[in-house]
């Protein structure tokens, strides 16, 4: 993360890097299912790492990801979970 300022308007803003951003968006993900599985992040986080979703498939498919909607994805992420939870 680093603050820059805007050589314009004089505003402050933080420029993320592209892991920083894509950390974000797995937290979100990780979040985001939590809240439609009715569990907490904590526990949500330990069910996707067990199930290889956290770096072997978010982070792995992240260019792609990122450009759904957000209902597909929570969708299909829970949908990937049950189904490698039930293997």
């Amino acid at each position: 993360m680093e603050e820059k300022i805007d050589k314009h308007t004089g505003e402050t803003w933080i420029h993320l890097s592209d892991d920083e951003v894509k950390f974000g968006f797995l937290s979100q993900c990780i979040e985001g299912v939590a809240n439609a599985e009715n569990s907490n992040y904590i526990e949500m986080l330990n069910r996707m790492e067990k199930a290889d979703m956290t770096e072997g498939y978010i982070l792995a498919c992240y260019d792609t990801l990122h450009t759904e909607s957000w209902e597909l994805i929570i969708s299909d992420l829970r949908k990937l979970l049950h189904k490698r939870e039930s293997h």
